[in-house]
């Protein structure tokens, strides 16, 4: 069993073996916001940014999120959006965050669709930390990626 184990440490290393990096900066803009009670808030709101990553791409993102707050603190957050990277194809994306500060976090995102050659980025889960100073949004975004999918994200330039 133990070596099973063993085995099992190496394949899943050697297939995620890459350590994809992507640094994102953008606008939040409130669309709504609803005082459900003295403690609770709901806001509505889009970020809009530019993003560049450890291989070399650039592009832009848009976000729409909604977040539940309790005590200014979040309870639930979750958006959609949008990543068009420099050769035009794009990834879509749902990102989640429980239980922390509003302006300071960490939490998750997932491919959900994607154009031309990142379809085969659809279902990569990464992890991410998000800060805010006002309304400017500073993301990192960690994910382990195959060798297949860090072959096609260091191709999109030469498209």
């Amino acid at each position: 069993m133990k070596n099973l184990a063993v085995l099992f440490f190496f394949i899943t290393n050697s297939v995620f073996s890459f350590e994809y990096i992507r640094t994102t900066n953008g606008k939040r803009n409130i669309i709504s916001s609803y005082e459900i009670s003295k403690t609770e808030k709901f806001i509505n709101f889009v970020l809009d940014g530019t993003f560049t990553d450890n291989l070399g791409n650039y592009g832009y993102f848009d976000n729409n999120a909604s977040v539940i707050l309790k005590n200014n603190e979040v309870v639930r957050l979750e958006g959609f959006g949008k990543t068009t990277y420099q050769n035009n194809e794009v990834i879509y994306g749902r990102g989640v965050r429980t239980q922390q500060e509003q302006n300071t976090g960490v939490g998750s995102t997932e491919v959900i669709g994607a154009t031309g050659s990142l379809k085969a980025l659809i279902g990569m889960s990464c992890n991410y930390a998000v800060k805010f100073f006002n309304d400017y949004a500073f993301f990192l975004q960690k994910c382990k990626i195959t060798e297949k999918q860090k072959k096609i994200l260091s191709n999109l330039s030469n498209k």
